[in-house]
């Protein structure tokens, strides 16, 4: 059999086998992060708004994510378009991708390893139990999307490198792959590092040349990468405001110090080994208090040290002689290096989901093992890995049914991790939806008991108190939720509207310049100071309020927006002023017998203009 049939048969035996794997997730509803992000985002909901959708940010502008990935936003639009809406297109999109890489994986196998070897590694990432998360939730289009590039990118390399032509064909696909990657999910950012790391075996076996020869041949490519990459992180500037966000201030709160989050994420280290080699118990959450942040070296932070240091020492020492085990362990490193929080610190401290790519080592490694092993005892070590592979299938296929809705995926998280402040929080809105305010407040605070620094947790909480008429207690929530989430407009603004209601308007005007200071002028934070300095009397600094969000709304600015100013210079004693203001608002569209009217009971006299 010529060598291409065969990499077809590889590559399609281990697809069809992720499709088989994965085939009952499409029974799969909308569920946890596809709610606000496809379902109720109208944003997504079909092509026509595919220019704004472009410069939008991935999570819906109240949760103030930071992240941006337009390539995912734009496949969850043509799903909507082609599907209607129906969770079934979503899921099988993502079925198909995850078949896809599955295949390219396949195909990167082949460049190390003989077939058989690369069909076992491949058959393990198809189904591979850690990957649920990504595959049957439709938000975990980001991950595949991501992957595949990556991927795509990595076969086109490693084939040229072979051949010893890294031809201008192949730059261009790497480079747009890499632009693709980092477009459909940040992790993308990596993918120079992950060929770097491809190349390990042929550099510790001396087949890539001295190193002169080796950096020449290669830095055309990278020169493009790092072109590409500067022009990314000029999108996101242009988009975000700052190339690099890290708005999760509450992850590691109230110490987010390098020390805390080392200190935490070593004692996350050891269920990365378990949920890559043995992931009997999945979860869809790991917030406290699943794992709480760690501000000193507890036992189980030993423990992963002591995994981490033994891993690395196996790596070095099986360099030369094994190069594939140090590529495979080198591959996981950096996969994870951008969810690590040693770097910036992320919305969350695990997630099953970003252990997708990284998951690839342990495809290379179950590769490696069939290759290894002598022919005498490579038909146990097959039997056992053919094992581990139906154990595996298993496990994923009792596990994508999970996804189905929000409501079975908090009822099964309620069930493994009932001290989850996800958990609580989930309950008390049941609560609040069968209207039960006063049940579903106890569920809440005791949530923000478990968990005191979700930023996100503590402003929903206060606008519910709010609309309750529970004032007091509602400031002390959104003060909070300012303090841990300062990134986020609505925060400060909604401390403001508190305070308003509760008559202190020198502190609602003390929330707004503290938002000011760190977001920037905000229309909205102009809007409140406008009432709190008219609430105060204060009528000329309540009218420069005004003519600042005037400015600041620039075109949209309407004609109420000058009738109001109108009002405020008047009461300031600046008739003049307020003359000139209500011939705007007629410019603007108010009939010319409304601003009579107005002018007549301000006490001013008005010539309309002919």
């Amino acid at each position: 059999m010529d060598a291409r049939r065969l990499r077809i048969i590889v590559a399609s035996s281990v697809a069809t086998l992720a499709v088989l794997i994965y085939a009952n997730s499409l029974a799969n509803g909308f569920a946890y992060d596809d709610v606000p992000i496809v379902e109720s985002r109208d944003l997504v909901h079909g092509l026509g708004r595919i220019p704004e959708l472009l410069t939008a940010e991935y999570w819906p502008a109240r949760f103030g994510s930071g992240l941006y990935r337009p390539l995912t936003m734009v496949s969850f639009a043509v799903d909507w378009s082609v599907w209607g809406g129906e969770p079934f297109g979503f899921h099988l999109t993502n079925v198909a991708l995850h078949a896809g890489i599955t295949a390219l994986l396949a195909l990167l196998l082949l460049q190390f390893f003989p077939w058989w070897a690369a069909l076992a590694g491949g058959a393990v990432f198809a189904v591979h139990p850690v990957h649920t998360e990504a595959v049957a939730n439709v938000a975990g289009r980001a991950e595949l999307l991501a992957a595949a590039f990556v991927l795509l990118a990595c076969v086109a390399y490693v084939g040229a490198s072979r051949r010893g032509q890294l031809s201008w064909v192949v730059l261009l696909a790497i480079s747009v792959s890499y632009a693709l990657a980092m477009l459909s999910k940040e992790v993308g950012v990596v993918l120079p590092a992950l060929l770097l790391v491809l190349d390990l075996p042929a550099v510790a076996r001396r087949r890539a040349g001295d190193g002169k020869a080796y950096l020449r041949a290669r830095l055309p490519l990278f020169a493009s990468l790092a072109v590409v990459l500067i022009a990314y992180l000029a999108l996101r500037w242009a988009v975000l405001g700052e190339p690099i966000s890290s708005l999760a201030k509450g992850t590691f709160a109230p110490d987010a110090s390098f020390a805390t989050r080392l200190f935490t994420m070593a004692r996350v280290w050891p269920r990365y080994y378990g949920l890559l080699l043995l992931p009997t118990e999945l979860s869809a959450d790991y917030s406290p208090a699943v794992i709480l942040p760690a501000s000193q070296l507890t036992p189980f932070g030993v423990v992963g040290f002591a995994l981490v240091s033994a891993t690395l020492v196996l790596a070095v020492a099986l360099y030369r002689r094994t190069p594939e085990c140090s590529m495979a362990v080198a591959w996981a490193g950096v996969a994870l290096l951008p969810v690590s929080n040693l770097i910036i610190v992320t919305e969350i401290v695990l997630a099953e989901r970003t252990l997708y790519t990284p998951s690839l080592a342990i495809s290379v490694l179950a590769a490696l093992v069939v290759t290894r092993v002598r022919p005498p005892r490579r038909r146990w070590v097959v039997l056992g890995l053919a094992l581990w592979v139906i154990g595996f299938s298993l496990l994923t296929v009792r596990r994508n049914p999970v996804w189905k809705d929000s409501e079975t995926v908090f009822s099964e998280l309620q069930r493994q991790h009932p001290e989850s402040s996800r958990v609580l929080w989930w309950l008390g809105y049941r609560q609040l939806g069968r209207g039960d305010w006063a049940g579903a407040r106890q569920w809440f605070r005791r949530s923000l008991e478990v968990w005191p620094y979700s930023p996100a947790h503590l402003s929903a909480f206060a606008v519910l108190l709010k609309d309750h008429a529970e004032l007091r207690e509602a400031e002390v929530m959104a003060a909070r939720a300012a303090e841990f989430g300062p990134a986020y407009t609505d925060h400060h603004s909604l401390l403001a509207v508190i305070r308003l209601r509760l008559g202190d308007n020198e502190g609602a005007l003390r929330a707004l310049a503290k938002g000011r200071e760190v977001v920037g002028e905000q229309a909205v934070f102009y809007r409140l100071e406008v009432d709190a300095y008219a609430n105060l009397g204060e009528y000329a600094r309540a009218a420069r309020a005004q003519t600042s969000l005037i400015c600041l709304r620039r075109a949209a600015a309407t004609g109420e927006d000058w009738l109001e100013l109108a009002e405020l210079q008047a009461a300031a004693g600046d008739t003049g002023a307020a003359l000139g203001s209500l011939d705007s608002a007629a410019v603007r569209g108010v009939p010319e017998l409304e601003v009579d009217s107005l002018a007549q009971g301000l006490g001013l006299y008005r010539v309309a203009e002919q």
